[in-house]
């Protein structure tokens, strides 16, 4: 039997995690059980992970729409750069730059922290340029 998505990521993640393991096995197992076959991109280190989700669009707001986020009002592209912003500083920032991951929706994979930059990037300029926030 093919193990879930999350087992592959606890197995991968968690020998790199020193201090901050409720952000994996407990917020990033909520993520993927709530949401079944979201694309993501994970960021793992010392200092715990961090999941960036890739929303289809029926998910975030509409375009033009404003919506309650975090402590504020956002729309949708606001959101995805905020949590995009995350991304370049993971290498260094609180010590997680051990592994980043890639989930396509059907499999998990480790890749650099350029390609994940990338994915990241085309993401988000699908979701500028025709909403539908697909790679």
């Amino acid at each position: 039997m093919e193990k879930s998505v999350y087992m592959q990521l606890k197995e991968k993640a968690s020998p790199f995690i020193k201090s901050y393991r409720d952000d994996l096995v407990k917020h990033d197992r909520e993520f993927l059980r709530k949401n079944p076959g979201v694309p993501f991109l994970h960021f793992t280190g010392e200092s715990g992970t961090h999941l960036y989700a890739m929303w289809p669009s029926e998910k975030l707001p509409g375009k033009g729409e404003v919506v309650k986020y975090l402590f504020g009002y956002s729309t949708r592209e606001e959101i995805i750069e905020s949590e995009f912003s995350v991304i370049p500083s993971m290498k260094t920032r609180y010590g997680r730059g051990d592994m980043a991951m890639y989930f396509d929706g059907q499999k998990l994979q480790e890749i650099s922290y350029d390609k994940a930059t990338r994915i990241a990037e085309k993401y988000i300029k699908s979701v500028k340029g025709n909403g539908n926030g697909r790679n």
